[in-house]
């Protein structure tokens, strides 16, 4: 069955109108035949996945083919915008979905600015993109309207460039009357690394969806006109402002995000000793890269749609720039100082020093811009040798400007020059490039290589892959960052925080913080009120964030939480647990849903649904071959410990790691594989595929640990039932071809005719030995 199969089997299930107040449709946008076709989700999967990254896991799951690579046209790509995006105080964000071609899960990346709003507010909930376009597309959608036009005068074009001539060719402005989905040549390249951007800084960055969008040869999705008023503005008002009281009056947002950004996160981290450094060899990085140093280049914020926060700092280096936004916003805060308090009294006084990138008062497009983020910081600093702040910004620019993940591609790069400093590659493998920790230049013309995939950034541009695609000797993926084929998305080095490192090792698209990080582990204030915590969790926690005890309840509270904000579309960092325990919550977007759909929902509803999320995440990654041998952590975090900082002597503990992720499995509802049990996956069945059959083995069989599995395909007769099941679990397709063993269908047994032995929704299958004597 192919993807336009797949696409009319699901819309069937679909309906031609709303089936709740403020819906938006599916668009079905197929690029090859340059067609498409509106529906709208049944209640089912507003009230078992909500919307946004929610419901576009179940569209994925139904529209998935099994053994599809995930660069092939026939893999679907799509978007979703969160129940509430555009709605809501900081609830400004969306997902793009797929298999990800850079690692061997999912592909889910979520990201803000205006594109999630605007595809909102022209009335559309999801975009659903499959087929290869004939030529590079430009897909324009305008309300009702949807064209389908040239984009061969784009090709070429990177991020800076690209919305200038949008905007010149259509007479319109991005982020007034226009908001643009956009590649750069590293997406038409199918660079691993490559992201999909949404401004000039915002970006869908992980799993390579820029590769993705590239296969489609999709080169933007445009939303053309002014967006249209929320239809329940007034209705939402109310708490909309308890919303938005409760995040600008949080310290973390008020004191450090709105002041300087993200990077605030560098110093804790640092003075901890958990700072990922070259290539996470040592976990500990010079003070060159506090926040406060970035303070002379810093002339503002910005921010997403209508957000109070506007967190995101700028950068201007030209001998033109202003400076100084956010100077001084964090001395005395003790919390950014964390295990030691004297630091939140360190002021660096960093003097605007730039001079050009070779000190020769040449200035270029690169010298100012967005950014950067903490990531950006952690992985184009300490994880690849380099201090200065100026260098960290420059680079920063390139990575908006060439539309590269900045936590894969410098990941990547650190991979690499690890590689070259044990003598595994050297200058006959890179092209007579030098490796060394810290080589600037190196890694500027690196960057520009790998989005053209030119010479040594060909390897660089194939990320985790590298060894696969025979850039690598084997032995390379010892000194790989990487979980389920990702890497690690954030700077800490999780050897000493434990709940940290399991969120890590679970979370569904690979090794991902934003996922499930439980950042206020290293919150002293928490961590002394027991009875808090155990509230905060649902669980008791330890107390001490090199602990293992407890931190199941920690991992799953966050992830429960973090799959509703990204489905409804909260911004994380204006999420509850991420980075303050009195952010909103589950609680306020259940109170908003309610008045938005005209449906009831509760925040307790809320965190089950944030569990059926993950729950379904599980069963896709489960059909493209993970299993819980993959929700495992980086071999030199077993094996090595920590060398500095309060934590001296931490490593990851096997044993204990992996009874903490055993118990994470038993509160989650999963079996011994790390997939639902059974019972749940039936009901997630319901909601999901509308069919299951559910199979009962003689024993376990590997992968179906419990004796029993779910098929949730529509399978006609149980000649159909064996070939799904051989499908879905072939490293026990031999057990399963056992002649010995018959089957009975709601307890009667099939003897002869398995192909004339129908199958029903609901039905019981067993697979019985033979029982014989004489």
């Amino acid at each position: 069955m192919g993807i336009r199969d797949k696409v009319e089997q699901l819309c069937a299930r679909m309906h031609d109108t709303p089936q709740y107040d403020t819906q938006g449709a599916v668009l079905f946008v197929d690029l090859e035949k340059r067609e498409t076709q509106r529906k709208y989700l049944p209640l089912d999967v507003l009230r078992t996945y909500l919307g946004g990254r929610g419901a576009n896991m179940y569209l994925l799951y139904n529209l998935l083919q099994d053994g599809r690579e995930a660069l092939d046209p026939e893999v679907p790509l799509i978007f979703g915008a969160g129940t509430l995006t555009g709605d809501m105080p900081a609830a400004t964000r969306g997902n793009f979905t797929s298999r990800s071609p850079e690692s061997d899960a999912i592909l889910d990346t979520n990201g803000g600015d205006y594109f999630p709003s605007f595809v909102k507010r022209h009335g559309y909930d999801h975009i659903v993109l499959y087929g290869q376009a004939p030529q590079w597309t430009l897909l324009r959608i305008a309300h009702e309207e949807v064209q389908f036009l040239d984009a061969t005068p784009y090709v070429g074009l990177d991020n800076l460039d690209l919305p200038g001539a949008i905007e010149r060719d259509f007479e319109c402005t991005e982020r007034k009357d226009m908001a643009l989905a956009r590649i750069t040549t590293a997406g038409e390249n199918l660079a691993l690394c490559s992201g999909i951007m949404g401004g000039i800084k915002a970006i869908w960055a992980r799993g390579g969806g820029g590769a993705k969008m590239g296969s489609l040869r999709l080169k933007a999705i445009m939303m053309h006109g002014k967006p249209d008023e929320a239809p329940k503005v007034a209705e939402l008002k109310a708490h909309n402002k308890v919303i938005g009281k409760k995040i600008t009056s949080t310290s973390v947002i008020k004191n450090a995000l709105k002041q300087v950004g993200t990077p605030f996160l560098y110093k804790p981290s640092r003075v901890l000793g958990a700072l990922g450094t070259l290539n996470n060899q040592k976990t500990a990085w010079h003070e060159t890269l506090d926040a406060d140093n970035f303070d002379p280049y810093r002339p503002g914020m910005d921010g997403c749609f209508k957000c109070p926060v506007h967190c995101r700092n700028l950068n201007d280096m030209t001998p033109e720039g202003k400076g100084g936004w956010g100077s001084a916003a964090l001395k005395g805060l003790k919390g950014n100082a964390s295990y030691d308090k004297a630091q939140a009294d360190v002021e660096h006084g960093k003097e605007r020093t730039y001079n050009g990138i070779h000190n020769d008062g040449k200035f270029d497009q690169y010298d100012k811009g967005d950014g950067p983020e903490y990531v950006t910081v952690g992985k184009f600093g300490p994880m690849i040798g380099l201090k200065e702040p100026e260098h960290v910004l420059r680079l920063n620019n390139i990575l908006n400007d060439l539309g590269l993940d900045s936590a894969s591609t410098g990941s990547s790069i650190a991979w690499a020059m690890e590689l070259w400093q044990r003598g595994i590659i050297d200058a006959s493998h890179t092209g007579g490039l030098d490796l060394s920790w810290g080589n600037y230049e190196t890694v500027e013309k690196l960057l520009f290589m790998t989005a053209k995939r030119e010479g040594f950034g060909d390897t660089i541009a194939d990320s985790t892959r590298a060894v696969e695609r025979g850039k690598y000797p084997a032995e390379a993926l010892d000194y790989r960052m990487a979980v389920k084929g990702l890497f690690q998305s954030d700077p800490h080095d999780a050897r000493i925080l434990k709940a940290f490192a399991l969120g890590l090792s679970v979370a569904t698209r690979g090794m991902d913080h934003l996922r499930n990080r439980v950042t206020l582990e290293i919150n002293a204030r928490i961590n002394d009120d027991a009875p808090f915590k155990t509230e905060l969790y649902g669980g008791t926690v330890a107390a001490e964030p090199n602990r293992y005890d407890g931190k199941e309840f920690a991992v799953r509270r966050c992830e429960n939480t973090f799959a509703v904000g990204d489905s409804v579309g909260m911004c994380r960092f204006n999420t509850k647990l991420f980075n303050s325990p009195t952010t909103p919550d589950c609680g306020d977007f259940a109170t908003q849903l309610t008045t938005a759909t005209a449906l009831e929902f509760t925040g307790e509803q809320l965190n089950e649904i944030g569990r059926n999320i993950t729950g379904l995440e599980r069963l896709i990654n489960f059909r493209l071959g993970l299993r819980a041998k993959d929700d495992t952590l980086p071999k030199r975090w077993f094996e090595e410990e920590i060398e500095v900082g309060p934590f001296k002597g931490e490593k990851v503990d096997r044993k204990e790691f992996e009874a903490m992720k055993a118990r994470f499995y038993e509160v989650t509802g999963l079996n011994a594989e790390g997939v639902p049990k059974a019972d749940w996956h039936e009901r997630l069945a319901a909601a999901t595929t509308g069919f299951s059959v559910r199979v009962d083995l003689p024993h376990a069989l590997p992968g179906a640990p419990e004796k029993a599995v779910v098929i949730d395909e529509p399978v006609a007769n149980v000649v159909a039932l064996r070939d799904a099941l051989a499908r879905r679990l072939p490293e026990a397709r031999e057990a399963l071809n056992d002649h010995s063993w018959n089957i009975a269908v709601n307890g009667h047994m099939v003897l002869a005719g398995e192909r004339d032995a129908a199958l029903r929704s609901g039905d019981r299958v067993a697979f019985v030995p033979i029982i014989a004597g004489g």
